[in-house]
């Protein structure tokens, strides 16, 4: 039987179904996947609270009800497109596929073909990479906001997924990143885990706030997951002419920053927004399926490793574990500094 995880009010129900097949008179580029690992990632938990612009494209069979989910990697079990064949790895091109599950139909332009070079990638690192590492790569590269060896950059949300991916990829430029985290009783565990992995200084939002420990070199570039008061912070740490890039909110979708003329005028800071997504479609689908193949053997290799997380197997979890998993998950997102996050392994 197919499992999914359907979406209740503010919560989910774990349903049953049968595993779906691909029909004779299905569409031509129609691709049956299995979904190996999905994380439960910020975003989703927005979606869950009607907190995000985009949702769920699809429903379960069992409920009729939006199944969450947007990141995640799948096999493919047979497919009526020549692009995809039994076997392929593949990765959500398109956000709201509903990836909290263990089957899906989908169509072949909605996913991302792995190279048969990394085969061997963990389920577990692989479905990382659309929402995590390759957001990291594509936020270092970014043509509006360049970067070279030696410049320093600030980033927000120092614990998450994005940012731990993001401070190895920049090791391995010369950039230094300075990261910025939640204030909690004890941060210097969390300081010297982010310091190991290659971050220039790790900061809380107090000491960024009082002026502490901030490097004498000019900062220039600003990456901000979080916005209101945190945003506020970070571009007053950038030197005249900084960019300041807008990477999400979690700080809620009703915050807000406080701009002055300071801003604008006098240190001609530019404040722009990031969407992964429409970088992905300017690239086009040659040059991103190299991108994420040359993610995957980063990981494949041991150059980039994963953050902690806390997987949840839905092959052996008893009734009501997952339900419950999320429930924690929800929570820990709500109140904890630096929560490790969950990812389904889901066959």
């Amino acid at each position: 039987m197919a499992q999914s995880l359907a979406q209740t009010g503010t919560t989910c129900q774990l349903t049953t179904h049968p595993i779906p097949s691909l029909p004779a008179e299905s569409p031509p580029d129609s691709v049956l996947v299995r979904f190996l690992a999905s994380p439960v990632n910020r975003v989703d938990l927005m979606v869950l609270n009607n907190q995000y612009p985009l949702k769920p494209k699809y429903t379960s069979p069992t409920t009729n009800t939006p199944i969450p989910g947007f990141d995640g990697i799948a096999l493919v079990e047979s497919s009526t497109s020549p692009l995809f064949s039994p076997g392929d790895l593949t990765l959500p091109r398109d956000l709201g596929l509903g990836t909290w599950r263990t089957h899906a139909i989908l169509p072949a332009s909605s996913l991302l073909k792995l190279p048969p070079s990394v085969s061997t990638i963990s389920p577990i690192d692989a479905s990382l990479i659309r929402s995590g590492a390759l957001i990291a790569h594509l936020l270092l590269t970014n043509p509006s906001t360049p970067l070279k060896a030696g410049d320093h950059i600030i980033i927000s949300a120092g614990t998450s997924t994005v940012s731990q991916f993001l401070i190895q990829l920049a090791k391995h430029r010369g950039i230094k990143p300075i990261l910025v985290i939640r204030d909690r009783p004890n941060p210097e565990p969390v300081k010297a885990e982010l310091l190991a992995l290659g971050a220039e200084a790790v900061l809380t939002e107090s000491e960024v706030e009082a002026g502490l420990l901030l490097p004498k070199q000019p900062i220039i570039l600003a990456l901000d997951s979080v916005f209101g008061k945190v945003g506020e912070l970070l571009a007053a740490s950038l030197a005249p002419g900084g960019k300041f890039v807008l990477v999400g909110l979690l700080a809620g979708p009703k915050a807000s920053m406080q701009l002055t003329t300071q801003h604008l005028f006098n240190r001609q800071l530019s404040f722009l927004p990031f969407r992964g997504s429409e970088h992905l479609k300017r690239m086009g689908d040659e040059q991103t399926e190299s991108l994420i193949g040359e993610i995957a053997r980063m990981f494949v290799d041991g150059t980039l490793k994963r953050p902690r997380v806390k997987v949840v197997d839905w092959t052996t979890a008893g009734e009501g574990e997952v339900e419950k998993a999320l429930k924690e998950a929800v929570e820990l997102a709500k109140g904890e500094a630096g929560h490790v996050k969950t990812v389904w392994k889901l066959t």
